[in-house]
């Protein structure tokens, strides 16, 4: 584990994760109204629109921690310090690295998405519940 602190069981981010789609959801729910709309139905869509945002950005860290993007990282990152001979990372060693090395390099870095997903799955319940409390009352 090397000292890994994000690969350590219960480091998942979730209250970091939970306090963004808290700011969020509040904005959203401060801009709706703003325009009328009501409290119910302003704390419902603030709560759709982060746990969207949320489950989103966590499917695409998903995504992206099996090697989606990294490919296209690679290859922008070569051609910028081709066309850019001052971006080259020779102080860490990266400079002249294949494709493998920097899947591995890659790989170590990978970060969990399960705060971002536990944290939108409990949004959109959240959600759903409003939207029950705002269809019925």
């Amino acid at each position: 584990m090397r000292g890994d602190k994000k690969r350590l069981p219960g480091r998942s981010g979730l209250p970091a994760c939970l306090a963004a789609g808290a700011a969020i959801a509040a904005a959203v729910c401060a801009l709706n109204v703003g325009r009328d709309y009501g409290w119910i139905r302003s704390v419902c869509d603030g709560l759709f629109v982060a746990s969207v945002m949320l489950l989103g950005a966590g499917v695409i860290r998903a995504v992206s921690n099996r090697g989606a993007f990294d490919v296209a990282g690679y290859g922008l990152r070569t051609v910028l310090e081709m066309a850019l001979p001052f971006l080259r990372r020779t102080d860490e060693g990266h400079s002249g690295e294949d494709i493998h090395r920097y899947r591995e390099r890659r790989e170590a870095r990978h970060k969990s998405p399960a705060g971002l997903l536990l944290a939108g799955g409990i949004y959109f319940i959240l959600s759903l519940a409003a939207l029950v409390v705002y269809e019925v009352f």
